[in-house]
Parts: structure tokens; C-alpha cells; sequence
């Protein structure tokens, strides 16, 4: 097609409809050529797959670009019978093989199945007497029956005999009948059973059958050679005996013969003499047994005494009756100090004069070692001396080595002139009487003699801080100025702080301390000078 058009824009422009392709420009070298494949436009194309068969479309239909259907076999992975699908896909297509399907035969009574070589053959069995194999053809054979009917054996035992049959009755392997006897294990009366069996059949010897015998009073038997023989007694004086006939043979006894045996007690000792003739009578005597331990019974040549010890003390005698009597005790004299009768009930002991007390129960140490224990012979009572025991001590000591300068404190605080606390100390050792028995109390005093300098607005209170045995029990105040006076001046105060305890433990030591202390409200003081001049008094309380 030639170009018609000369100037722009261009009336004859060529595009490409669907089915056809137009190339070149228009021009005398590169006209427009239209190509088209076939006439009414594209062709529609579509798939649809099956239970067994899946579709795939590619292309878009044309020249170029074609369409292409591939189908591809579907495999089910879960055969509905529950089983494995034999059925595989290789690079060569679908196939089953020989290996897959061997797999699902078996063999069952009868028949036998080698699933390596897919062989199937038939099953003989291997029992005793089967008269079935396999023949010369290859197939199953039975020989022929006799003419005559089988002969069946069958074992029947007894409670006496147990019987066995084997072989098939055949010539070749005839029927062998056995019996065995049954002995029993534990027969009925729960003895042992003596009936044995040994390699050349059954037996009882002798041996076993002597273990069933034995002998009772009269008799005796051998149990080694079977022998029942008489037994004789030996007890003295027996007249029985084996005769030289060997029988039992006891003498006829003398129509006036008496016989006459002693016996014997744990107390009496008895023997016989003489031979029961006129003139050998009998004699028979008795002797009393007399124990040999210590023992108040004796023989005499007059019979049987029982005589009181000549020891000094004794009390034992002959009463008015002419039996054993034995004097009552006179009854105990009581001394000075002592009371009970000497009885279980109300045996002797001391008699303090606190009642019927320990000792311990008012005195921690021995009587003996730490007291001086008297009886007052007008009451009958012990009693101890008030033995007791006192310590005085004394303090005067000034604590201000410097001055002390002290403002407004919030509460009382103790003095430390030169930073040393400033304290009277009382250490009172437990054993400081040299008598651990007592308990023990105390007096404390402490007077104060105290030079201050204060300014014009100074209120303030002095004292001492009280301390027992390492626990602080409060202040202690001497005096106090609660009114400022107005100028600065100079004073001295005194006064006096006292402690007391009146019954600490025997053995137990004690620490009082006083500390010099100030409470200032306001303003400020300077502690010029501080003296405390003091004393301890100490004594026993028991």
C-alpha cells in the first residue's frame, strides 16, 4: 500500500487488527505489508479434568505462540479400601510390577506362598503317620488303603498305671504300647512311700520296712537287723531274766519271802538292812537331811535343835511358851537437834530451826564448809549465827581536768572533759565478802559539788546519768535554774543522787556507774569544776 499522504499529521495511518501484523513504514523501501493467519478472529480453548486425569492449557492459540494440553494421570495415594495403591508413575509411564503384587497374597492352611518368587505350592504336613507327599507328576499322592480297616490304638491310663502309645501301626513303624506304674508321692495316711522303682523294676527291701517298727515299754527292736527282742528291766531288785531256753523267766518267790525297799526324800535319807529272815529281820533307819548352807538347824545326839547365836546383841530367844521370841527395840531417845523416831515413816533427820526446809532452799553453799550450825537446848532446834558480812567505799574525784562549754542539748548527755567520759564506777566482784552463801544488797551516794559560768539567757539542769550493770536507768537531777539570769555569772550548786538494791544472789556480781551529765534548755554554760564525793556500803542479808 503506497503512501498518500504529504504533510502531518498523516490521514492514512495502518495499525494491526486482531489476527494480522502489519511491518514496514510505508515507504518505496520498507512498504506496509499485512500478514493474517485466518479469518474470524481468535480461537476459545478450555480444559477440564477428570477423576483420574488433570489438564494443563498453556499458549494463547496462535502462530507464535500455540496452544498446548497436557494430561497428566492422577494416583491415588489413599486407595478407599484402606490398602497401598500398587499402581506407580515412572519416567517411562504408569507400571505394576511382579515384586508389588506378590506382596499382597499369603498362604493359609493347606497351602504354601514364597512371595520372593511368587511361587504357590501345597502344604504337607509333617505330622507323624500322614500318608500324603507329593508324587512323580508333581501332584498331591496317597497311597492306596489296605483292604482291611485301619487298626486305631489309644493309651489308657489308670491311678495305678500310666500308658503311652507311639508309632502308626505300619510295618515300617508298628505301634509300641509302654506302661508306667505311678507311685504316689504322698499317700494318704502322710507317710513316706516304700514302694520303689529302680532300673529292674519295683521294690521294697527290708531297710525301708524296719523304719515302720518300734518298740514300746517290754519290748525292744533293732532297726538294723530287724530283731524284736524282750526288754529286762535293771532296776535293783528285779527277778525277771532271759532263761537258758530263751524265754522270760522270773523265779517263783519263798512262800514266807517279804520284800522291802527303801526310798528317799529331799529330806529324810532312809536305808534297809538285813534280809527279812528271823534271823536276819529287816532294819530300816532314817537319817535327817540337814542343808549345808548357814543354817539355824542342827542334829544332835537328842534330835533336831535350833539354838540363838551367842553374839554379842543378839536378840533372839526362848518367850514364856517355849518358842522363838525376839525382844522388841526399846524405843530411841531423840537428842537436841534431831527429830523423827528413826522409823520408814518418820526416819531421823536434822531439825532446823526454819521447819522442815532444805537447806538449799535458803543457803546455796554446804553447811559444814560456811556455817556455824548450834542447838538451842531449850527449843531442840538448829540454828546458824548471823555471821554477816559488810563493805564501805569512797570516791572524791574532780572531773574537770578542762572546762566544758555546752549548749542547748535536746535531753540529758553526760560529760567527757578532755574527750574522756567523766564517770564514778562501783565494781562490785562476786565474791567480794569471801562468803559465797549469802545474798547480798548495796548503798550508793553521790554528792556533787559543781562550779558553773552561764550567759545571760542560760536555763539549764545538772545531774548524773545512772547506769546498772551496763543498762542505763535514767537521769538523776541534783538542781536546776529554769529562769535565765539575765547577765552572765558565775555559780556553785550541790546536791546528792542515791541507788539501792537489798537482795541480789549470793555469787553474782554488780557495776554502778554514775555519769555527770546537764540538760541545757537554753543558752549555754561552761562547767568550770565538777566533784563528786562519793561512798558504797555493801552487806550480807542472810
Amino acid at each position: 500500500m503506497s503512501k498518500c499522504c504529504g504533510v502531518s499529521p498523516c490521514n492514512c495511518r495502518v495499525t494491526a487488527g486482531t489476527g494480522t501484523t502489519v511491518t514496514g513504514n510505508g515507504s518505496a523501501a520498507n512498504p506496509y505489508v499485512i500478514s493474517a493467519t485466518g479469518g474470524g478472529g481468535t480461537t476459545a480453548l478450555a480444559v477440564t479434568d477428570s477423576e483420574t486425569v488433570d489438564f494443563d492449557l498453556t499458549g494463547s492459540g496462535t502462530a507464535d505462540d500455540p496452544y498446548e494440553i497436557t494430561g497428566s494421570v492422577i494416583l491415588d495415594p489413599s486407595p478407599p479400601r484402606g490398602g497401598t495403591n500398587l499402581l506407580q508413575e515412572g519416567p517411562d509411564g504408569l507400571f505394576v510390577e511382579c515384586a508389588d503384587v506378590r506382596t499382597c497374597i499369603s498362604a493359609t492352611d493347606g497351602a504354601t506362598y514364597d512371595p520372593a518368587t511368587g511361587e504357590i505350592g501345597a502344604k504337607v504336613s509333617t505330622d507323624a503317620g500322614n500318608q500324603v507327599s507329593i508324587g512323580t507328576d508333581g501332584g498331591l499322592y496317597a497311597p492306596p488303603a489296605s483292604s482291611s480297616a485301619p487298626t486305631v490304638v489309644q493309651a489308657g491310663d489308670t491311678q495305678t498305671a500310666n500308658t503311652t502309645v507311639a508309632g502308626t501301626g505300619t510295618a515300617a513303624d508298628p505301634y509300641i504300647v509302654s506302661t508306667d506304674v505311678i507311685l504316689d508321692p504322698a499317700p494318704p495316711q502322710g507317710g513316706s512311700n516304700l514302694l520303689q522303682d529302680g532300673p529292674d523294676g519295683l521294690f521294697v527291701e527290708c531297710a525301708d520296712v524296719r523304719t515302720c517298727f518300734s518298740a514300746v515299754d517290754g519290748a525292744t527292736y533293732d532297726p538294723a537287723t530287724g530283731e524284736i527282742g524282750v526288754k529286762v528291766s535293771t532296776d535293783a531288785g528285779n527277778q525277771t531274766s532271759i532263761g537258758t531256753d530263751g524265754g522270760i523267766y522270773t523265779p517263783a518267790p519263798a512262800s514266807t519271802a517279804t520284800v522291802l525297799q527303801s526310798q528317799d526324800t529331799s529330806t529324810v535319807d532312809t536305808t534297809i538292812t538285813g534280809s527279812g529272815s528271823a534271823a536276819d529281820p529287816y532294819v530300816v533307819e532314817a537319817d535327817v537331811i540337814v542343808a549345808p548352807e548357814q543354817n539355824g538347824l542342827e542334829a544332835t545326839g537328842d534330835g533336831l535343835l535350833v539354838a540363838p547365836s551367842s553374839d554379842t546383841g543378839n536378840q533372839l530367844g526362848f518367850g514364856a511358851d517355849g518358842r522363838l521370841f525376839v525382844a522388841p527395840d526399846p524405843p530411841l531417845e531423840v537428842g537436841c537437834g534431831l527429830q523423827g523416831d528413826g522409823t520408814t515413816a518418820t526416819p531421823l533427820a536434822a531439825r532446823p530451826a526454819r521447819g522442815l526446809d532444805a537447806w538449799a532452799d535458803h543457803w546455796s553453799c554446804d553447811a559444814a564448809q560456811n556455817s556455824t550450825l548450834r542447838c538451842d537446848p531449850n527449843t531442840g532446834f538448829l540454828w546458824t549465827p548471823p555471821e554477816h558480812y559488810s563493805i564501805d567505799d569512797h570516791f572524791y574525784i574532780d572531773h574537770m581536768a578542762s572546762t566544758v562549754t555546752q549548749g542547748v542539748t535536746s535531753g540529758w548527755v553526760s560529760l567527757s572533759p578532755g574527750g574522756t567520759v567523766a564517770n564514778v564506777a562501783w565494781s562490785i566482784p562476786a565474791n567480794a565478802f569471801g562468803n559465797m552463801c549469802r545474798a547480798w544488797g548495796y548503798n550508793v551516794h553521790c554528792h556533787a559539788s559543781v562550779d558553773i559560768s552561764a550567759n545571760s539567757t542560760a536555763t539549764f539542769e545538772i545531774g548524773y546519768i545512772l547506769q546498772i550493770n551496763g543498762t542505763t536507768v535514767g537521769a538523776r537531777p541534783i538542781e536546776g535554774v529554769y529562769t535565765a539570769f539575765g547577765a552572765a555569772r558565775r555559780e556553785r550548786y550541790a546536791g546528792s543522787v542515791s541507788d539501792a538494791s537489798f537482795r541480789i544472789p549470793a555469787s553474782t556480781a554488780w557495776q554502778i556507774v554514775a555519769f555527770p551529765a546537764v540538760h541545757v534548755i537554753a543558752g549555754s554554760i561552761t562547767i568550770n569544776s565538777w566533784i563528786s564525793d562519793a561512798t558504797l556500803s555493801t552487806q550480807t542479808r542472810d
